[in-house]
């Protein structure tokens, strides 16, 4: 085990509750979330001599380790507000909107009881989701469920990305080196690095597929807050320059996915009539349920339709031609795992490695959930991504304004983006988790009490 990322990681759980004493909150939390997902390490990753660690898991489920950046940061800001904001916890009572989130924590115990070999392993992986997911669930839900704290959760997304610039022009020059520089060993640091020019940055994130989707987002809410006036400056700059910059940078990172999901999702960010974002998210939404249930279901394969459909073969091709596998690797990569997964399909395996008996593995977070928690898992986790998505589009809390309202469509969008891009690949930025709760109700709780929060809408 690296001894540095250890380190900083326990560190960073006294410095994270320390924020809750010295500054107010709601800024305490995202300094602690989105700070610590920008900065810490992974995990404690130590070298291995596979050429390829296919064995390594992102920080959003449990695996081997259960000190990460997850649960680092829901430690440091657990242990913050219990010390110092325990009143509002106190104020707090769960809705029916909780309802995904709580199975969500107890699936690892529902599975393992289904296998009793896995008991252990179930007990760690609930506490691990209940820190890693539940927390930021929980404050999204007590302080950020009114108009001002989510515009303030915005700005914290494009302040992120924007801080992040700087280390996506390095490493476009240099390759991925800030984190050896810092931390070591990083198991996917060169995996994709070499690009049409340059090389693909990681930063401190897990990958660069995770990254092009932190810059993404980023560009997205800040075009979103630039065309609706939301937002005037961040760090006193103009946001209208602030977006280009990030649009930019996020081209620059030249993760193809990302910048094809911020083009398709941006009309969610410009359009005005109502009745059109909401066709686009139901569309949306169905689009992924359907993608990830049909592909899980092993009724479709990629090999069968690029063997037998010319468009298909065409398309696999050309991305062959222009160097663009990955798409194809991972896709089938996913397949040779359907058939172990649809062995245990109610309640998953119990285990993270149920894949262990492969060569490599799945690398869609979807179906990586589908062979632990089985449809059980995925229902919840489905439900946890697209309840506020649903509720931000067609059922926005009563009283709010156009602007507000579009706000949240904008937040939705991020959502989306995260959703789509599970699809393909394994990780999951969990600070997103805070907008999540905070869209899913429309009851009012402590978080929409009038507070201030030094921003207006």
């Amino acid at each position: 085990m690296a001894i540095v990322p250890l380190v900083v990681l326990i560190a960073w759980i006294p410095f994270g509750a320390y924020l809750f004493r010295r500054y107010p909150v709601r800024i305490a939390i995202l300094a602690n979330f989105f700070g610590g997902w920008a900065l810490l390490p992974g995990a404690a990753y130590a070298p291995s001599d596979a050429e390829f660690p296919y064995w390594i898991m992102g920080v959003c489920l449990p695996a081997i380790d259960f000190l990460t950046k997850a649960t680092a940061i829901g430690l440091a800001a657990l242990a913050g507000i219990v010390a110092f904001h325990r009143t509002e916890i106190e104020r707090f009572r769960p809705r029916p909107c909780d309802i995904p989130m709580v199975l969500w924590c107890l699936v690892p115990i529902l599975s393992a009881i289904a296998h009793w070999n896995t008991v252990e392993e179930g007990i760690s992986g609930a506490c691990y989701q209940a820190i890693a997911w539940g927390v930021p669930w929980l404050l999204g839900r007590i302080y950020f469920s009114n108009s001002e704290s989510l515009l303030l959760f915005a700005k914290a997304c494009v302040l992120a990305g924007l801080c992040y610039i700087p280390i996506c022009l390095v490493e476009f020059f240099t390759g991925p080196q800030l984190y050896a520089l810092l931390y070591g060993y990083q198991p996917y640091r060169w995996v994709g690095a070499s690009r049409y020019l340059g090389f693909r940055p990681i930063g401190l994130l897990e990958d660069g597929n995770q990254l092009g989707i932190w810059m993404a987002a980023s560009a997205l809410i800040a075009i979103s807050l630039a065309s609706r006036k939301l937002a005037p400056r961040i760090l006193r700059l103009p946001i209208v320059w602030v977006a280009a910059a990030l649009t930019a940078t996020t081209v620059l990172c030249q993760s193809a996915g990302s910048i094809v999901l911020l083009v398709v999702l941006l009309p969610l960010t410009l359009l005005q009539r109502r009745v059109v974002p909401r066709t686009l998210v139901a569309l949306m939404v169905f689009g992924v349920v359907a993608f990830a249930l049909i592909r899980m279901s092993g009724r479709i394969n990629l090999r069968s339709l690029a063997t037998h459909t010319p468009i298909v073969r065409s398309i696999a091709n050309g991305l062959g031609e222009i160097g663009r596998h990955s798409l194809v690797w991972r896709m089938a990569r996913d397949e040779g795992h359907m058939a172990a997964a649809l062995k245990t399909p109610i309640l998953g395996s119990g285990e993270w490695n149920w894949w262990r008996h492969g060569n490599t593995r799945p690398w869609s977070l979807w179906l990586l959930i589908f062979g632990m928690y089985g449809i059980v898992g995925l229902a919840a986790f489905s439900s946890i991504l697209f309840l506020p998505v649903l509720r931000a589009s067609w059922l926005p809390p009563p009283g709010i304004g156009p602007r507000a309202a579009q706000l949240r469509l904008a937040i939705a969008a991020l959502i989306l983006m995260v959703a789509f891009d599970d699809l393909l690949n394994s990780a999951m930025i969990l600070p997103y988790l805070l907008a999540m709760g905070a869209m899913a109700s429309q009851h009012l709780s402590y978080g929409e009490r009038p507070h201030k929060l030094g921003v207006r809408l």
